[in-house]
């Protein structure tokens, strides 16, 4: 099994508009490649450039997003993800998000809200909500949303593709190359300023 999994870098302080995105190709649990684009901190270039790495490392059999959003407010449009590859997509989040909150902070600090809650909304419709489930049996719950797969393969796949915890091991890889590649990256990013 084959699965992109995606993770954001760190904000510098300095290089407050820019970051980067990290796509974290694994087969099996092991790591194959790993792809790197740059981002717009709370901006909305997000998708596109998921989908630019996805073309660049297929084939893979699962687009595994933490959460969907990047970059600050950056959303990921999973439902045209889906759409625009035909590879299933499974959003994973260990707290179940408050919307409540979110379009609160969208409406206080986006004049373009509105787009940025169409795309939460679409994702909630078109994945049928969020699911609660336990990866392991001794751990608490995540929860996860299901696009253009089954529910039940979808806890099957994540369960396959964790190790230990109940962190999905692409993620777990992902977090660990955006942090630390994040930090090469504002370096750099300061130095030119």
């Amino acid at each position: 099994m084959k699965i992109l999994a995606f993770e954001d870098g760190k904000i510098s302080k300095k290089e407050k508009d820019k970051t980067i995105l990290v796509g974290v190709k694994t087969k099996n649990t092991i790591l194959e490649d790993v792809f790197f684009k740059e981002i717009d901190v709370d901006g909305l270039d997000a998708t596109d450039k998921a989908i630019d790495i996805i073309d660049e490392a297929k084939p893979i059999n699962i687009v595994l997003l933490n959460g969907i959003s990047y970059a600050g407010f950056n959303l990921m449009d999973a439902e045209r993800i889906w759409k625009e590859t035909e590879i299933p997509v499974i959003i994973y989040t260990r707290k179940k998000p408050n919307n409540k909150e979110v379009i609160s902070a969208l409406i206080k600090h986006f004049p373009d809200w509105r787009e940025r809650w169409n795309i939460i909304k679409r994702t909630l419709k078109i994945s049928k909500g969020i699911h609660q489930i336990k990866i392991k049996e001794n751990e608490k719950e995540v929860y996860i949303e299901n696009i253009g797969i089954d529910i039940g393969e979808a806890i099957r796949i994540l369960r396959e593709n964790t190790l230990w915890g109940r962190k999905p091991e692409p993620i777990r890889i992902a977090e660990i190359i955006a942090k630390e590649a994040s930090k090469i990256y504002i370096q750099i990013k300061v130095k030119n300023i």
